[in-house]
């Protein structure tokens, strides 16, 4: 009952927020597409998604600030639950007769239409499946879907360190060592709805469903306020949703020899494609599966470019009205003050603040953010607003790296790095990568942008040039992290081929037609295939007891600071207590930047050394507080554990014969 208050709170104080501080994208129906028609856009498909975004956001935030000063997950909860509840029932009271008060808004359900009602239930329905199929709670028991328990482990640890473990100053569950460069804070909320008394998987679903939901319909508004055509709208959250590749025509001709193509499809159990590492899902639905906070922050910078649109159309009508020539034209786009001067100060404050915030909630997206307006700012008056954006959000994400990770490490460090995931690291075999990848998306991208209005043009510049950087730099030890600029470049580039495609579906010209509806069939079929790759995926399931006996008995006899030393765990029992371990599964960490080879090594020597006062010194000297050997760590293939030597020097405290684990306190 309280976290079901806790989520009203963040939705009631996210709704009146939104009318006070983002009136530029509230005002979004009362204004003119880029294509210069009415936006026929509903407010409550701005209104609702944004209200949970911003609430959430403002709410999350608030809720860390207090938990960490007070080192107490409950005291920040209850604390911030109080007081917004208090500030929300008072705001719902002061305007629920206003012009965009409760009432006016369950109202303006009436005039919802088909196409939208359609399109709301089928992303309700999706992102619930998505989010279900791969999490529940059944019988006592954590059904964990096949597809996201390696990403789970490391979220999972995090949500469970907060909610039971009191993880202030936060640190990485998997690596304790004082920091933690993992983007958290999406499962701070879920840890803050858990300890409020919600079931996880209610915790981690819901937050998810609403994000997923969320973004849904603000790529609709997004479509809608570039394009003014609700179609298009709709089309561009079906693209995002099924991926284009030719991986299902891949999959069909390895296949072919099969006497049932049919099954093979039907049947398929495996993510489908040839490119580098797709077998991990990494372009399908899964993504939003398994990486639940992704969603959430699209959607925040979807909010940032419906702000900034009139910007790019004031360009426009300035080159419009300008006198023709080179000269003029370099006169429009660079000299007077309306081209450099913020034309609201408040806006670019505003939106540097917001983007700034999601910095630990996703970081790729912060990034992602800025390379976009880079590009835009170029093509838009009244630049100073994007530097004031960006300064803020770089400042922001600064000082979050300094509180969250230290004054001695960085999140990203740059360096070249051509043709992400491409076999042939040539601009022809990256140029293959990315056709068998995205499919009919590159072709057809281009069509769309070839007889566009320059307007359109440099909007589309703008959201290709993410997949660009991402082909050109790394910014972290492990490459496969760019696949998010890539999606993130797709997601919004499919707004010009949906446009495409139902220009040809309003053509008069049957061929026309024909050709759309091949397009729409090439765009998609892959998507489908990964739908069904999912459901049968997550059919099995990794299972963790909730009543385990070892999370028990740790969750009840240690103190939520201390380490224990384990084998390498996805995601260990002692870690679904809410404690850390010494050293979690290797490529968590590998991943994050941490110095895993070096505690690799004295990992082993813990558990191998033939030497008492060795054994005493090395983990006295690195925290340790609890050493665990089970059937894990006897059957290790790194290392040969010294197990009498450990039963002599430290008293054993908890023995089960699940995984026949003993348990022993470092005195």
């Amino acid at each position: 009952m309280l976290a079901l208050l806790y989520l009203i709170v963040v939705f009631v104080l996210g709704y009146h927020l939104v009318q006070a501080v983002l009136p530029w994208v509230v005002n979004v129906p009362r204004r003119q597409s880029l294509a210069g028609t009415v936006v026929p856009v509903p407010q409550w498909m701005i209104q609702l998604p944004v209200a949970w975004l911003l609430g959430a956001l403002v709410i999350n935030w608030t809720t860390f600030v207090l938990a960490d000063l007070t080192r107490s997950m409950h005291t920040g909860a209850w604390l911030t639950l109080a007081m917004g509840t208090c500030v929300g029932g008072v705001l719902f009271w002061k305007n629920y007769n206003r012009p965009f008060g409760l009432q006016k808004s369950v109202r303006c359900w009436r005039d919802i239409s088909v196409l939208e009602a359609i399109y709301l239930i089928f992303s309700l329905v999706l992102s619930s499946f998505i989010a279900w199929h791969t999490l529940m709670v059944k019988d006592g028991v954590l059904l964990i879907g096949n597809t996201v328990w390696s990403d789970f482990g490391p979220h999972l640890a995090i949500i469970r360190s907060f909610s039971l473990g009191e993880n202030f100053p936060p640190q990485y569950p998997h690596f304790p060592e004082g920091s933690i460069r993992y983007h958290f804070l999406f499962q701070f909320m879920v840890a803050t709805l858990e300890s409020l008394g919600m079931r996880i998987d209610w915790a981690f679903n819901l937050p998810s469903i609403f994000s997923l939901v969320s973004l849904f319909l603000l790529l609709y508004v997004l479509a809608v306020a570039i394009t003014g055509q609700r179609w298009v709208g709709v089309l561009t959250g079906f693209l995002f949703i099924f991926r284009s590749s030719f991986a299902v025509f891949t999959h069909i001709k390895e296949n072919l020899a099969n006497d049932n193509l049919w099954q093979a499809i039907w049947d398929v159990s495996l993510h489908i494609g040839k490119t580098e590492h797709e077998n991990w899902g990494l372009w399908a639905q899964n993504v939003y599966a398994n990486q639940r906070h992704f969603a959430f922050s699209i959607g925040v910078l979807i909010v940032l470019l419906l702000a900034l649109l009139p910007l790019l159309q004031s360009m426009i009508a300035a080159r419009q009205q300008a006198n023709p020539g080179f000269i003029n034209g370099l006169r429009t786009y660079f000299v007077g003050k309306d081209n450099w001067w913020p034309a609201s100060w408040q806006r670019a404050i505003t939106l540097g603040l917001l983007l700034g915030a999601i910095g630990f909630w996703n970081g790729a997206v912060v990034i992602t953010a800025l390379i976009i307006l880079f590009v835009l700012a170029l093509f838009c008056r009244h630049r100073g607003e994007f530097l004031i954006i960006a300064a803020l959000a770089a400042l922001l994400a600064l000082l979050q790296q300094r509180w969250f990770i230290g004054t001695g490490a960085v999140a990203v460090k740059p360096s070249w790095y051509f043709g992400f995931l491409a076999e042939h690291k040539t601009l022809v075999g990256t140029a293959a990568f990315y056709l068998e990848l995205l499919g009919m998306f590159f072709p057809l991208f281009l069509l769309a942008i070839f007889n566009t209005p320059r307007g359109y043009k440099a909007l589309a510049l703008a959201f290709i040039a993410p997949l660009i950087f991402a082909s050109l730099v790394s910014l972290t030890i492990d490459i496969n992290g760019n696949h998010k600029f890539i999606m993130l470049a797709v997601i919004l580039s499919n707004i010009f081929i949906a446009a495409l495609i139902v220009r040809f579906f309003q053509s008069d010209d049957n061929a026309l037609r024909i050709m759309a509806v091949l397009f729409t069939v090439l765009l998609t079929v892959t998507g489908w295939v990964d739908l069904l790759t999912l459901y049968n995926m997550n059919k099995n399931n990794v299972t963790i007891a909730m009543n385990d006996p070892v999370t028990t008995w740790v969750s009840k006899n240690s103190n939520p600071k201390e380490v224990f030393l384990t084998d390498w765990a996805v995601l260990h029992p002692v870690q679904f207590a809410g404690r850390p371990i010494y050293f979690g599964w290797p490529y968590y960490a590998w991943s994050a930047g941490y110095d895993t080879d070096s505690r690799a090594q004295i990992m082993k020597r813990i558990y191998s050394t033939a030497s008492a006062a060795e054994l005493s010194s090395v983990v006295h000297k690195e925290g340790i507080g609890f050493i665990v050997i089970d059937d894990a760590v006897r059957n290790s293939p790194e290392y040969r554990v010294n197990e009498p030597l450990i039963t002599q020097t430290f008293k054993l405290v908890f023995s089960d014969e699940k995984d026949h684990t003993r348990i022993f306190r470092v005195d």
